[in-house]
């Protein structure tokens, strides 16, 4: 009798690949209101909760603005106090967002278009550093439901220093396991080496942390190390400002609500738990004290605050914000002001949607007189531009890749015109 054997890392991205698809549905029908999240409770390793163990309740930090249905990557800004950066994951644009959280409501404060790359599968974000040394956002195209990418990318581009829209040209960094295809959702990167590490995400069994080399070498493959185990379904993590200690969280419904705090020698210092969000999906650090967490699906980020054995290298004094640049421009324009140069309409790159679901793709332009209008040829059917703001949208009903031709006028009136593929997938 024929017997087909599934090995357990296939088994694994089997069932990952099955629950992406399912976990959506599931989340719906039951995960609790954005609006009613379980407060957390925080259970240090070592002893019972005490009184003076107990960290202070979670509290509502801000709320998304919208155009993050599907967030899937957070990182703290180290540049401009209370603004974190954003992205969503597969079947979105390839842009990055930068949210000031100051306030109870976010503002959308600058969209960061990464030209000549996709989006496949957007899984993480965070800061690390460029080749001078100074802060850099790090993409992390790391996903894969399927276990079927043979490397995975990771797009860094420096930080800028005004929260303006932009089109700007990453540095890439290709990446292998070890020890075959895995699916990975969590970016971290050491903010005194800038080293970059990615946490691999398994169903019902703990993950593996794998650091890549000191200095890859952009568009080169490098194979990254195993380094130690992490938790069962790691949805995000990210290291303290202090680069003393590092978190990994899990997300329902496959995974406890938990933030794992280890230091950098891998013990485990404390599980945080999270308010209750149906696929929680991100963490970063706020400060050295507390974390900011999100969820797909849900428009609310929370503050988490840790207790004092899962902040080694803090000190005694919370740090309220990262530390803002010594020099901080007074008034930063919120968005360019083109005088006399060229229209352009910014290339997107290669895109990639699947088969019926959400799919964005935002188209910007630079120069030329404001307002601009888009049009668009090649789009399949389900999908539709908005002439005013440039964003397309819709479920595509169609497979392969086709060639998109976008075109912008703006008043005076000239006219740019710039071509991307699209690919469509079942899957």
């Amino acid at each position: 009798m024929l017997r087909l054997l599934i090995t357990p890392p296939r088994a694994a991205a089997l069932a990952t690949a099955v629950l992406a698809t399912a976990l959506p549905a599931a989340a719906w029908l039951t995960g609790p209101t954005a609006g009613h999240a379980d407060a957390a409770v925080l259970t240090p390793l070592s002893a019972p909760l005490s009184g003076a163990d107990a960290a202070a309740a979670p509290e509502r930090k801000c709320t998304l603005p919208g155009g993050l249905a599907e967030l899937s990557g957070l990182a703290m800004s180290r540049k401009h106090p209370g603004v974190f950066y954003a992205v969503n994951d597969s079947g979105n644009t390839n842009q990055v967002f930068a949210i000031d959280c100051n306030g109870a409501t976010g503002l959308l404060k600058a969209t960061y278009t990464v030209s000549g790359v996709g989006n496949t599968d957007w899984e993480g974000l965070a800061i690390g550093k460029d080749s001078s040394g100074r802060p850099a956002i790090l993409v992390g195209d790391i996903g894969d439901n399927f276990g079927t990418r043979a490397e995975i990318t990771v797009h860094s581009f420096t930080e800028p220093d005004q929260l303006a829209n932009a089109s700007v040209t990453p540095v890439t960094y290709r990446f292998a396991y070890p020890d075959g295809k895995h699916d990975a959702e969590s970016l971290l990167t050491d903010p005194v080496t800038g080293r970059i590490h990615i946490a691999s995400k398994l169903i019902g069994a703990t993950g593996q942390l794998y650091q890549a080399p000191p200095s890859p070498v952009p568009g080169q493959l490098s194979t990254l190390t195993a380094v130690r185990p992490g938790p069962v379904f790691a949805t995000d993590g990210a290291f303290s400002p202090s680069g003393a200690s590092y978190t990994l969280r899990s997300g329902g419904p496959m995974g406890a609500n938990t933030a794992s705090v280890y230091d950098t020698a891998g013990t485990k210092l404390a599980d945080v738990a999270l308010p209750a969000q149906s696929q929680g999906e991100t963490v970063t650090y706020l400060d050295c004290t507390s974390l900011l967490v999100g969820s797909e699906n849900d428009t609310q980020i929370w503050r988490v605050p840790l207790p004092p054995e899962a902040t080694p290298g803090c000190g005694g004094t919370p740090t309220p914000t990262p530390t803002p640049t010594p020099t901080p421009t007074p008034t930063p324009t919120p968005t360019p002001t083109p005088t006399s140069a060229q229209l352009k309409l910014v290339n997107p790159g290669p895109q990639s949607c699947k088969f019926n679901q959400n799919c964005t793709i935002q188209l910007t332009t630079t120069g030329g007189k404001p307002p601009a209008r888009y049009t668009a040829t090649g789009l399949p059917w389900g999908l539709t531009l908005d002439a005013n703001t440039g964003r397309i949208t819709g479920k595509p009903w169609a497979t392969g890749t086709i060639q998109i031709t976008a075109t912008a006028t703006d008043t005076t009136p000239a006219t740019a015109t710039t071509t991307f593929p699209l690919t469509l997938t079942w899957f």
